[in-house]
């Protein structure tokens, strides 16, 4: 039967695809890694159970396997694919405990009724027209017993896979979808939510109100002791709790730039493109260049480069057009041919197995008027087909598509057959004929010379070799030229960033070096895939409980947190009591009256900005009174209630359900990433990826 046919050509697609992934990707973690582990093959450990190392390693191999079958330029660091796969690993695990804990299950009958019941889940219906099948069901017997069409069983074997994985993932969404459902018949509004909720929204307090921003004032006024900064920690300490071991680094990432003199060579080798672009009608004369990249394709004037789309769209055949360059990109355009064609048919094809005598039955039965539906019926497991799929043409053969545009409305006409079989097709309806361009886009790239890397790389050693300790290579790094760069990384952090527009790849080793050295050492240049530079200083260490105050990035919000009190106890002693109304205040700001509007449920006015506490009070006051001076976190504020608004609608028991769904309920709660950090702080996780490089 054709649908037969289609999943053995479609097997054969699939093994040479995953193969070819399989192939090309090599893990880093694998055997040999445990000996550098100490022994442990854990990658990680869920309360008493572990995530085995080679488990963990084959599941990478699936993912990597899975990215280069969908996507061929995968450039994904693969660092950044171990650690999600371990982060799904140990959901997975920690959803697996709740489930049993819940006694959450999905039965035969109902994995049956998901897969070949009368509505399968949308990836199996998905998964089955994509290999040919008519239904689930048809595929899943197909597989089952595939020696009743004369096909071995390992001849399906991926199929079985995809099937089995499908599957899986259904079971797994099933499970969590009943999860979900369970925790949110646990989290409904009850009358009393309700009516506060109804409450919380019923007044818009229209507010006059003056305001003195902290930052408007010097900080160099308001300095800051140590001891501040401790007592300001221990008041947030939950804040700075270790999740895992911490290491506080400086890096420098030193991008490996083409030079000028780089980009003047670049600049000759673009301007010999072009010139060679310009002669004769093809692009052989730039192939020969070798160091240029060319891509050719077939588009409507609408899907023309938008910087060149006027200019091609009236030129001649062989006309070439330079893009705007930078001094490290260049590219350029010509125009190969163009050809009005038939922009796309509604095509009817049908399968025929038989000879020559049978398909010649079968076409004049068709173009009499018998329908697809009774062909099949009278010549089951012979013929199979489909009606009304909309076919582009211009970027299929010629052959096929002459025949296609010659061939008259409504009849069924021959596409191709051979002794024991044929396709038939028939051409229902063709849109009307456009302008097609054949375009070729050539392009080149500067980059960096080995003259200009070595250079790079021994200037960067050099300022390495003079400062070897953490305290020096943070202070002396601007002075030579680098941006030394404070992060804090853990066992989980698999890729460095910075100020570079993309994460810097292949950055796991140097993270790992700072997990293997002491405070204030100074790293060896770590390279990543040759276009960074990266080295790497120890500042401190934190291996468990709490971060110290003494953390840069942690110091710079504790900082500005004192100061700021300090520049509202300072504002509050200046207006307090100075002034009897709202712009008495302001002419003491500085600043002018303004309005807001305010209600008890929302998230405040943008002009307040975030204050804490403000909405509270504006909630409770007096209308009319003046209230304040009051301090808040970043200003001193003055307000009064000129106008209460009131809703003029009540709102419904639906609506008020979905606010306290969004607020406080399912939406708010009900959702994997809140429920994985539930589970992982109710379960001990210990990562250990870090210990296999």
């Amino acid at each position: 039967m054709a649908t037969l046919e289609k999943i053995r050509q479609r097997k054969k697609i699939l093994a040479i695809v995953i193969g070819a992934a399989l192939l090309a990707f090599i893990i880093e973690v694998g055997i040999e890694a445990i000996g550098r582990s100490g022994g442990n093959s854990a990658a990680a450990n869920v309360g008493s159970e572990k995530i085995d190392i080679m488990h963990f390693s084959r599941e990478v191999e699936k993912a990597a396997a899975e990215a280069q079958q969908n996507n061929n330029q995968d450039q994904m660091d693969p660092a950044v694919r171990q650690q999600q796969v371990l982060d799904e690993m140990i959901n997975e695990k920690l959803l697996e405990n709740e489930y049993k804990s819940l006694g959450i299950t999905v039965s035969d009958k109902e994995i049956s009724e998901l897969m070949i019941g009368k509505s399968p889940a949308p990836a199996v219906t998905q998964f089955a027209q994509q290999v040919g099948a008519k239904s689930p069901l048809e595929l899943y017997e197909f597989i089952q017993d595939p020696g009743k069409q004369g096909v071995d069983k390992s001849q399906v074997q991926e199929l079985k896979n995809q099937w089995d994985k499908i599957q899986a993932d259904i079971v797994k969404q099933y499970k969590f979808a009943k999860m979900q459902n369970l925790l949110a018949g646990c989290m409904q509004a009850n009358d009393l939510d309700r009516a506060q909720l109804a409450e919380e929204g019923a007044v818009t307090n229209v507010i006059t109100f003056a305001k003195k921003d902290y930052a408007s004032l010097a900080d160099d006024k308001y300095p800051v002791s140590d001891a501040e900064l401790k007592a300001e920690w221990e008041k947030l300490k939950p804040m700075f709790k270790l999740e895992e071991e911490g290491r506080a680094i400086h890096f420098i990432a030193v991008d490996i730039a083409p030079s000028a003199e780089d980009i003047a060579a670049a600049n000759k080798i673009a301007d010999a493109a072009y010139l060679a672009l310009q002669k004769g009608r093809g692009i052989d004369s730039v192939r020969v260049l070798g160091t240029v990249h060319i891509d050719s394709t077939i588009v409507t004037k609408d899907k023309l480069p938008a910087k060149v789309r006027d200019f091609f769209a009236g030129a001649e055949v062989g006309s070439v057009r330079r893009d705007t360059t930078t001094g490290e990109h260049h590219q350029m355009y010509k125009l190969i041919n163009k050809q009005m064609s038939i922009d796309s048919v509604m095509l009817s094809y049908v399968s025929v197995q038989g000879d020559a005598k049978m398909q010649n039955t079968v076409r004049e039965q068709l173009n009499s008027g018998k329908s697809i539906d009774d062909l099949k019926k009278a010549y089951p497991q012979k013929v199979d087909g489909k009606t009304g799929e909309w076919q582009r043409l211009y970027g299929i053969a010629d052959s096929l598509k002459n025949k296609i545009a010659n061939a008259a409305l409504g009849t069924y006409f021959v596409y191709n057959s051979a002794d024991q079989g044929a396709i038939l097709m028939k051409v229902d309806e063709k849109k009307a004929s456009k302008m097609f361009y054949t375009l070729a886009t050539i392009s080149y790239d500067a980059y960096a010379s080995t003259k200009t890397s070595d250079n790079l790389r021994d200037k960067f050693q050099d300022f390495l070799n003079k400062n070897k300790t953490a305290k020096d290579f943070r202070e002396n790094a601007a002075k030579a030229g680098y941006n030394a760069i404070d992060a804090v990384v853990t066992p989980s952090t698999a890729q460095l960033s910075s100020q570079f527009s993309r994460g810097i790849k292949d950055t796991r080793k140097a993270v790992k070096w700072a997990f293997d050295n002491k405070k204030d050492m100074v790293s060896p240049i770590f390279s990543d895939n040759n276009d960074v530079l990266i080295a790497v200083a120890i500042d401190d260490i934190y291996d468990t409980g709490y971060l110290p105050y003494t953390f840069e990035q942690g110091k710079q919000m504790l900082t500005q947190r004192v100061r700021n009190n300090k520049k509202g106890e300072d504002l509050m002693k200046q207006y307090k009591g100075k002034a009897k109304d709202l712009n008495g205040y302001a002419a003491l700001m500085g600043t002018k009256v303004d309005t807001a509007r305010v209600a008890f449920a929302s998230m405040g006015d943008p002009k307040l900005g975030q204050e804490p506490g403000l909405i509270g009070r504006i909630a409770t006051a007096k209308p009319g009174t003046l209230q304040g001076p009051w301090k808040g976190e970043n200003a001193v504020i003055v307000y009064q209630i000129v106008k209460q608004e009131k809703e003029e609608r009540k709102p419904t028991k639906e609506e008020l359900d979905n606010r306290y769904a969004q607020a406080r309920g399912i939406q708010a709660l009900v959702n994997p990433q809140s429920i994985y950090h539930i589970l992982s702080k109710a379960t001990k996780v210990t990562k250990h990826l870090i210990d296999f490089y």
